[in-house]
């Protein structure tokens, strides 16, 4: 704009001087003269320019369209959970339900089914211990019989005996590795462990049945009377005596 405007400056200068060195030498001495001849001639000379110089045509521009956009939104990836190594799951009781009832001192086998839901496979090394309650003549620990792979399932065995005295008696047991930590029990109880509850209950009294005896129900004693003999009677036989009697 500055540029455009330093242009017109000079050209209206330049156009002023020529027209001044070409007017006529009579009218040179009369100064409004000059400059009224000299604006006639600056206002013909800037009117054929205008018209020489071809209009610049005004041509919209097109709108501006927002570019589309080429980001693709990816969701972020739901946290996996950290693996754990040892984790078990209580699937169910296999043998004594919880209440079952049993005569003192009487044995049984209680039976748990476990799930390994950790990666580390379950081997030898890893061991039922009895944590607290009534161990019922349980042995305090008790190692697996063999491998248990992740996501297999176990029946783990301890066997018991029955309380001397009658009442109910629950015990609590858990598993634990062979580092010694004990395995979390996904469904166990407090999330760590299982247990077996049972009641004791004496046997019933066994009935005897008492032979009825007449003497017992008599306060007077019956004495048996000897049996008589019976003696025949003599028969005594009478002559019959027939008296004819004549005419």
């Amino acid at each position: 704009m500055l540029r455009n405007n330093r242009l017109f400056v000079l050209l209206l200068v330049s156009a002023l001087i020529l027209a001044a060195c070409n007017l006529p030498q009579a009218k040179q001495d009369d100064p409004e003269a000059v400059m009224s001849l000299a604006a006639q001639t600056l206002e013909a000379r800037l009117t054929s320019d205008f018209l020489l110089t071809p209009s610049a045509t005004w041509t919209s521009q097109p709108s501006a369209t927002p570019p589309a956009s080429t980001a693709t939104f990816t969701p972020e990836a739901s946290p996996t959970p950290t693996s754990i190594c040892d984790m078990a799951q209580y699937v169910t009781d296999v043998t004594i339900p919880d209440g079952s009832q049993f005569q003192p001192n009487q044995d049984f086998t209680k039976t748990w089914r476990l799930k390994n839901t950790g990666v580390c496979t379950w081997t030898s090394g890893y061991q039922v211990i009895f944590d607290n309650g009534d161990a019922m003549s349980g042995p305090a620990t008790q190692a697996l019989s063999g491998t248990v792979a992740p996501g297999q399932t176990v029946d783990l065995s301890v066997n018991l005996k029955a309380p001397a005295a009658a009442g109910s008696y629950r015990g609590y047991w858990k598993l634990r590795n062979p580092a010694g930590v004990i395995l979390p029990v996904i469904s166990g109880f407090q999330g760590n462990s299982f247990f077996v509850d049972i009641k004791t209950v004496p046997p019933a009294p066994t009935a005897t049945a008492t032979p009825l005896v007449l003497a017992t129900l008599n306060p007077f004693p019956i004495i048996p009377l000897p049996l008589k003999t019976a003696t025949p009677t003599p028969k005594i036989l009478f002559p019959i005596i027939i008296v004819t009697l004549g005419p």
